[in-house]
Protein backbone atom coordinates (compact mmCIF):
# COMPACT_ATOMS: atom_id res chain seq x y z
CA UNK A 1 0.00 0.00 0.00
CA UNK A 2 2.80 2.30 0.90
CA UNK A 3 5.17 1.32 -1.71
CA UNK A 4 2.14 2.02 -4.22
CA UNK A 5 1.15 5.15 -3.19
CA UNK A 6 4.87 6.25 -3.08
CA UNK A 7 5.42 5.11 -6.99
CA UNK A 8 2.29 7.31 -8.00
CA UNK A 9 3.33 10.50 -8.26
CA UNK A 10 6.70 9.47 -9.62
CA UNK A 11 5.05 7.32 -12.15
CA UNK A 12 2.75 10.35 -13.10
CA UNK A 13 5.53 12.92 -13.37
CA UNK A 14 7.47 10.58 -15.89
CA UNK A 15 4.81 10.61 -17.74
CA UNK A 16 3.74 13.53 -18.13
CA UNK A 17 7.45 14.32 -18.75
CA UNK A 18 7.39 11.67 -21.26
CA UNK A 19 4.76 12.98 -22.67
CA UNK A 20 5.88 16.56 -23.08
CA UNK A 21 9.08 15.08 -24.77
CA UNK A 22 6.72 13.09 -26.93
CA UNK A 23 5.01 16.15 -27.97
CA UNK A 24 8.00 18.37 -28.54
CA UNK A 25 9.62 16.08 -30.82
CA UNK A 26 6.24 15.57 -33.48
CA UNK A 27 6.14 19.14 -33.17
CA UNK A 28 9.35 19.92 -34.09
CA UNK A 29 9.52 17.00 -37.12
CA UNK A 30 5.88 18.22 -38.48
CA UNK A 31 7.24 21.40 -38.87
CA UNK A 32 10.41 20.25 -40.34
CA UNK A 33 8.36 17.68 -42.55
CA UNK A 34 5.69 20.20 -43.74
CA UNK A 35 6.30 23.45 -42.84
CA UNK A 36 8.37 24.30 -45.69
CA UNK A 37 6.35 26.61 -48.59
CA UNK A 38 5.70 24.98 -51.94
CA UNK A 39 7.15 26.91 -54.99
CA UNK A 40 5.68 29.48 -56.25
CA UNK A 41 3.08 29.83 -53.00
CA UNK A 42 3.19 32.89 -50.36
CA UNK A 43 1.36 30.93 -47.33
CA UNK A 44 0.87 27.37 -46.42
CA UNK A 45 -2.05 24.68 -46.43
CA UNK A 46 -4.80 25.02 -44.36
CA UNK A 47 -4.63 21.53 -43.19
CA UNK A 48 -1.38 22.26 -42.31
CA UNK A 49 -2.45 25.72 -40.22
CA UNK A 50 -4.55 23.44 -38.75
CA UNK A 51 -2.42 21.45 -37.47
CA UNK A 52 0.28 23.48 -35.41
CA UNK A 53 -2.73 25.54 -34.27
CA UNK A 54 -4.13 21.89 -32.44
CA UNK A 55 0.11 20.94 -31.32
CA UNK A 56 0.31 24.65 -29.62
CA UNK A 57 -3.00 25.36 -27.87
CA UNK A 58 -2.87 21.39 -26.46
CA UNK A 59 0.61 22.19 -25.21
CA UNK A 60 -0.83 25.10 -23.75
CA UNK A 61 -3.51 23.51 -22.19
CA UNK A 62 -1.96 20.64 -20.58
CA UNK A 63 0.26 23.18 -19.14
CA UNK A 64 -3.02 25.08 -17.62
CA UNK A 65 -4.00 22.06 -16.53
CA UNK A 66 -0.94 20.68 -14.64
CA UNK A 67 -0.46 24.57 -12.65
CA UNK A 68 -4.22 24.39 -11.82
CA UNK A 69 -3.79 21.04 -10.40
CA UNK A 70 -0.49 22.60 -7.88
CA UNK A 71 -2.66 25.59 -7.48
CA UNK A 72 -5.43 22.90 -5.72
CA UNK A 73 -2.06 21.14 -3.54
CA UNK A 74 -1.77 22.07 -0.41
CA UNK A 75 1.59 20.40 0.20
CA UNK A 76 3.18 22.86 -2.96
CA UNK A 77 6.91 23.93 -2.38
CA UNK A 78 6.65 27.27 -4.07
CA UNK A 79 3.07 27.87 -3.11
CA UNK A 80 -0.86 27.96 -4.20
CA UNK A 81 -1.24 31.22 -5.11
CA UNK A 82 1.91 31.25 -7.62
CA UNK A 83 0.32 28.03 -9.79
CA UNK A 84 -2.69 29.67 -9.59
CA UNK A 85 -1.41 32.78 -11.39
CA UNK A 86 0.52 30.52 -13.76
CA UNK A 87 -2.26 28.21 -14.77
CA UNK A 88 -4.45 31.87 -15.36
CA UNK A 89 -1.53 33.05 -17.76
CA UNK A 90 -1.24 29.51 -19.33
CA UNK A 91 -5.38 29.28 -19.72
CA UNK A 92 -5.31 32.99 -21.33
CA UNK A 93 -2.77 32.10 -23.83
CA UNK A 94 -5.23 29.04 -25.14
CA UNK A 95 -7.54 31.69 -25.34
CA UNK A 96 -5.37 34.02 -26.92
CA UNK A 97 -4.38 30.96 -29.49
CA UNK A 98 -7.66 30.10 -30.30
CA UNK A 99 -9.19 34.02 -31.10
CA UNK A 100 -5.47 34.23 -33.46
CA UNK A 101 -6.80 31.28 -35.26
CA UNK A 102 -10.17 32.02 -36.34
CA UNK A 103 -9.08 35.84 -36.87
CA UNK A 104 -6.19 35.21 -39.39
CA UNK A 105 -6.80 31.39 -40.59
CA UNK A 106 -10.50 30.94 -40.16
CA UNK A 107 -11.94 34.86 -41.34
CA UNK A 108 -8.90 36.07 -43.12
CA UNK A 109 -8.66 39.05 -40.99
CA UNK A 110 -5.69 40.72 -40.47
CA UNK A 111 -4.26 39.13 -37.12
CA UNK A 112 -1.76 41.57 -36.20
CA UNK A 113 -4.48 43.15 -33.82
CA UNK A 114 -7.11 40.42 -32.80
CA UNK A 115 -8.85 40.00 -30.16
CA UNK A 116 -6.32 37.62 -28.94
CA UNK A 117 -4.17 40.27 -28.07
CA UNK A 118 -6.34 40.72 -25.05
CA UNK A 119 -6.06 37.83 -23.61
CA UNK A 120 -2.12 37.29 -24.46
CA UNK A 121 -1.98 40.90 -22.29
CA UNK A 122 -3.72 39.00 -19.75
CA UNK A 123 -1.31 35.70 -20.34
CA UNK A 124 1.81 37.60 -19.94
CA UNK A 125 0.63 39.67 -16.47
CA UNK A 126 -0.40 36.30 -14.91
CA UNK A 127 3.01 35.11 -15.70
CA UNK A 128 5.21 38.33 -14.44
CA UNK A 129 2.89 38.09 -11.31
CA UNK A 130 3.27 34.19 -10.55
CA UNK A 131 6.99 34.43 -11.43
CA UNK A 132 7.37 37.49 -9.10
CA UNK A 133 5.38 35.80 -6.22
CA UNK A 134 7.89 32.67 -6.51
CA UNK A 135 11.33 34.88 -6.49
CA UNK A 136 10.49 37.47 -3.97
CA UNK A 137 9.74 35.62 -0.87
CA UNK A 138 12.83 33.48 -1.65
CA UNK A 139 16.37 35.21 0.00
CA UNK A 140 17.80 36.07 -3.10
CA UNK A 141 21.54 36.11 -1.63
CA UNK A 142 23.38 36.29 -5.49
CA UNK A 143 27.55 37.09 -6.07
CA UNK A 144 28.55 40.23 -7.97
CA UNK A 145 29.34 38.18 -11.28
CA UNK A 146 25.77 36.72 -10.71
CA UNK A 147 23.95 39.69 -10.68
CA UNK A 148 26.43 41.01 -13.48
CA UNK A 149 24.85 38.09 -15.26
CA UNK A 150 21.60 38.55 -14.28
CA UNK A 151 22.04 42.50 -15.76
CA UNK A 152 23.63 41.67 -18.88
CA UNK A 153 21.36 39.33 -19.86
CA UNK A 154 18.36 41.52 -19.06
CA UNK A 155 20.34 44.66 -21.10
CA UNK A 156 20.66 42.23 -23.81
CA UNK A 157 16.82 41.55 -24.00
CA UNK A 158 15.71 44.67 -23.40
CA UNK A 159 18.19 45.83 -26.14
CA UNK A 160 17.02 43.09 -28.89
CA UNK A 161 13.17 43.50 -28.28
CA UNK A 162 13.51 47.23 -29.07
CA UNK A 163 15.66 46.77 -32.51
CA UNK A 164 13.58 44.28 -33.53
CA UNK A 165 10.17 46.18 -32.54
CA UNK A 166 11.24 49.35 -33.71
CA UNK A 167 14.77 49.27 -35.80
CA UNK A 168 17.65 51.14 -35.23
CA UNK A 169 17.34 55.09 -35.07
CA UNK A 170 20.69 56.05 -36.34
CA UNK A 171 19.72 52.90 -39.63
CA UNK A 172 16.69 54.81 -40.26
CA UNK A 173 17.95 58.19 -39.93
CA UNK A 174 20.40 57.48 -42.87
CA UNK A 175 17.82 55.67 -45.17
CA UNK A 176 14.63 57.89 -44.82
CA UNK A 177 16.26 60.95 -46.94
CA UNK A 178 16.70 58.75 -50.17
CA UNK A 179 12.81 58.11 -50.98
CA UNK A 180 12.55 62.06 -50.54
CA UNK A 181 15.18 62.52 -52.78
CA UNK A 182 14.01 59.94 -55.43
CA UNK A 183 10.37 61.70 -55.25
CA UNK A 184 12.16 65.34 -56.06
CA UNK A 185 14.07 64.02 -58.54
CA UNK A 186 10.99 62.70 -60.36
CA UNK A 187 9.27 66.04 -59.58
CA UNK A 188 11.93 67.48 -61.43
CA UNK A 189 12.18 65.36 -64.71
CA UNK A 190 8.07 64.95 -64.32
CA UNK A 191 7.65 68.34 -66.22
CA UNK A 192 8.95 68.09 -69.21
CA UNK A 193 6.94 64.70 -70.19
CA UNK A 194 4.20 66.04 -69.65
CA UNK A 195 3.34 68.46 -72.49
CA UNK A 196 1.08 66.76 -74.16
CA UNK A 197 -2.62 67.53 -73.48
CA UNK A 198 -3.65 64.46 -73.63
CA UNK A 199 -2.50 64.09 -70.37
CA UNK A 200 -5.22 65.12 -68.03
CA UNK A 201 -7.70 63.10 -69.32
CA UNK A 202 -5.56 60.32 -68.72
CA UNK A 203 -5.07 61.68 -65.40
CA UNK A 204 -8.97 62.28 -64.58
CA UNK A 205 -9.53 57.95 -65.75
CA UNK A 206 -7.05 56.56 -63.28
CA UNK A 207 -8.67 57.16 -59.98
CA UNK A 208 -11.73 55.62 -61.48
CA UNK A 209 -9.66 52.68 -62.01
CA UNK A 210 -8.67 52.68 -58.96
CA UNK A 211 -11.77 52.72 -56.95
CA UNK A 212 -12.69 50.28 -58.97
CA UNK A 213 -9.81 48.02 -58.33
CA UNK A 214 -9.96 48.74 -54.85
CA UNK A 215 -13.27 47.65 -54.07
CA UNK A 216 -12.59 43.80 -54.84
CA UNK A 217 -9.36 44.07 -52.35
CA UNK A 218 -11.36 44.60 -49.54
CA UNK A 219 -13.63 41.75 -50.33
CA UNK A 220 -10.84 39.53 -51.04
CA UNK A 221 -9.53 40.41 -47.50
CA UNK A 222 -12.78 40.03 -45.58
CA UNK A 223 -13.19 36.52 -47.47
CA UNK A 224 -9.83 35.13 -47.79
CA UNK A 225 -10.18 32.82 -44.65
CA UNK A 226 -12.11 29.47 -44.73
CA UNK A 227 -15.39 31.41 -44.09
CA UNK A 228 -16.84 34.90 -44.38
CA UNK A 229 -16.04 36.81 -41.33
CA UNK A 230 -18.93 37.59 -39.43
CA UNK A 231 -20.05 41.25 -38.84
CA UNK A 232 -19.00 41.53 -35.79
CA UNK A 233 -15.73 40.78 -36.11
CA UNK A 234 -15.18 43.10 -39.29
CA UNK A 235 -16.16 45.30 -37.09
CA UNK A 236 -14.33 45.16 -34.04
CA UNK A 237 -10.89 44.55 -36.28
CA UNK A 238 -11.21 47.72 -38.16
CA UNK A 239 -11.79 49.57 -34.32
CA UNK A 240 -8.29 47.55 -33.41
CA UNK A 241 -6.52 48.65 -36.31
CA UNK A 242 -5.52 51.86 -34.58
CA UNK A 243 -4.20 50.20 -31.58
CA UNK A 244 -1.10 48.32 -33.26
CA UNK A 245 1.21 50.43 -31.96
CA UNK A 246 -0.33 49.88 -28.42
CA UNK A 247 -0.22 46.74 -28.59
CA UNK A 248 3.67 46.17 -29.91
CA UNK A 249 4.98 47.97 -27.50
CA UNK A 250 2.91 46.04 -24.34
CA UNK A 251 4.68 43.25 -26.24
CA UNK A 252 8.03 44.62 -25.87
CA UNK A 253 7.66 45.72 -22.27
CA UNK A 254 6.55 42.05 -21.50
CA UNK A 255 9.00 40.51 -23.24
CA UNK A 256 11.26 42.44 -21.12
CA UNK A 257 10.06 41.81 -18.01
CA UNK A 258 9.79 38.41 -18.94
CA UNK A 259 13.30 38.17 -19.91
CA UNK A 260 14.44 39.78 -16.62
CA UNK A 261 12.86 37.48 -14.42
CA UNK A 262 13.55 34.73 -16.23
CA UNK A 263 17.39 35.35 -15.77
CA UNK A 264 16.53 35.93 -12.16
CA UNK A 265 15.16 32.36 -11.75
CA UNK A 266 17.57 30.80 -14.15
CA UNK A 267 20.26 32.28 -11.50
CA UNK A 268 18.65 32.24 -8.05
CA UNK A 269 16.91 28.58 -8.19
CA UNK A 270 20.48 27.04 -9.33
CA UNK A 271 21.24 24.15 -7.47
CA UNK A 272 18.84 22.10 -5.21
CA UNK A 273 16.56 19.52 -6.01
CA UNK A 274 13.54 22.12 -5.30
CA UNK A 275 15.08 24.25 -7.65
CA UNK A 276 14.61 21.71 -11.03
CA UNK A 277 10.87 23.18 -12.04
CA UNK A 278 11.82 26.16 -11.87
CA UNK A 279 14.78 26.20 -13.96
CA UNK A 280 12.39 25.20 -16.63
CA UNK A 281 9.97 27.97 -16.06
CA UNK A 282 12.88 29.96 -17.02
CA UNK A 283 13.91 27.92 -19.70
CA UNK A 284 10.04 28.17 -21.24
CA UNK A 285 10.71 31.95 -20.55
CA UNK A 286 13.03 32.32 -22.91
CA UNK A 287 11.72 30.17 -25.53
CA UNK A 288 8.50 32.49 -25.66
CA UNK A 289 10.63 35.63 -25.83
CA UNK A 290 12.66 33.38 -28.47
CA UNK A 291 8.89 33.39 -30.39
CA UNK A 292 7.54 36.92 -29.84
CA UNK A 293 11.20 38.23 -30.88
CA UNK A 294 11.42 36.33 -34.29
CA UNK A 295 7.53 37.31 -34.81
CA UNK A 296 9.23 40.86 -34.02
CA UNK A 297 12.01 40.17 -36.72
CA UNK A 298 9.27 38.97 -39.42
CA UNK A 299 7.50 42.30 -39.35
CA UNK A 300 4.84 42.86 -42.20
CA UNK A 301 6.73 39.56 -43.64
CA UNK A 302 5.24 37.20 -41.59
CA UNK A 303 3.59 34.27 -42.72
CA UNK A 304 2.23 31.88 -40.28
CA UNK A 305 3.93 28.14 -40.30
CA UNK A 306 7.49 29.41 -40.12
CA UNK A 307 9.90 27.02 -38.18
CA UNK A 308 10.28 29.33 -35.25
CA UNK A 309 6.74 29.44 -34.07
CA UNK A 310 7.66 25.65 -32.28
CA UNK A 311 9.37 27.97 -29.74
CA UNK A 312 5.71 29.09 -28.47
CA UNK A 313 4.62 25.02 -28.50
CA UNK A 314 8.18 24.23 -26.85
CA UNK A 315 7.64 27.30 -24.11
CA UNK A 316 3.96 25.41 -23.53
CA UNK A 317 5.72 22.24 -22.65
CA UNK A 318 8.18 23.35 -20.41
CA UNK A 319 5.76 25.35 -18.45
CA UNK A 320 4.23 22.07 -18.21
CA UNK A 321 6.84 19.89 -17.62
CA UNK A 322 7.88 22.71 -14.74
CA UNK A 323 4.42 22.03 -13.08
CA UNK A 324 4.91 18.07 -12.76
CA UNK A 325 8.12 18.35 -11.40
CA UNK A 326 7.32 20.67 -8.64
CA UNK A 327 3.65 18.67 -7.99
CA UNK A 328 6.16 15.19 -7.82
CA UNK A 329 9.02 16.74 -5.52
CA UNK A 330 6.20 18.64 -3.31
CA UNK A 331 4.59 15.20 -2.26
CA UNK A 332 7.70 13.54 -1.99
CA UNK A 333 8.88 15.84 0.56
CA UNK A 334 5.68 16.66 2.37
CA UNK A 335 5.86 12.60 2.59
CA UNK A 336 9.44 12.36 3.84
CA UNK A 337 9.45 14.83 6.08
CA UNK A 338 5.99 13.09 8.02
CA UNK A 339 7.98 9.94 8.12
CA UNK A 340 10.98 11.64 10.05
CA UNK A 341 8.53 13.08 12.51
Amino acid sequence: MTQSSKASPTNSAQSTLMLCLGWGIVSILFFLLFGALAPGEDSRPDWFLISISFLEIFAFLLAALLCFRNSGSSQIISGRTVWLWLGIGMLAYVAGNIFFFLWGTVWGLDPSVSLGDGFYFISYVAMVVGMLLAALPRRIDLTVSQWSMIFAIGAVGVVLACVLNYGLPFATAQLSPQPVMAAEIQLTQAPPESEPVVEPVEEAAEPVEEVVESEPNEVDEIVAGMVPAPGWAQALDATLEQFADPVALMYVVADCFLVVIAATLLVAFWGGRFSQSWRLIAIATFCLYIADMAFAAAGDNYIEGAWWETFWTLSALFFAAGAAIEYDVSKRSRRGSRRRA
